[in-house]
């Protein structure tokens, strides 16, 4: 059974990667509604420069694990 996360869940890619936030339900602009296998996530990047930057991309929950709270 997949994980149903909600807004503000930490979650990672099952294959690695950083910590990132679940924003809310992906909506696909292409079918007009919202995707209840998708979740729109954020997460920081930081540059050569020093600077940070936000990353933003839709993910399916089947690719997703959630992050025990304390990291």
């Amino acid at each position: 059974m997949e994980h149903q996360f909600v807004t503000g869940d930490k979650v990672r890619l099952t294959s690695g990667g950083p910590v990132m936030t679940v924003r809310g339900t992906h909506y696909d602009v292409v079918h007009d509604s919202y995707n209840n296998n998708m979740v729109d996530c954020i997460w920081f990047e930081k540059k050569s420069d020093g600077r940070s930057e936000v990353q933003y991309c839709p993910f399916n929950v089947s690719e997703l694990v959630p992050v025990p709270p304390s990291c």
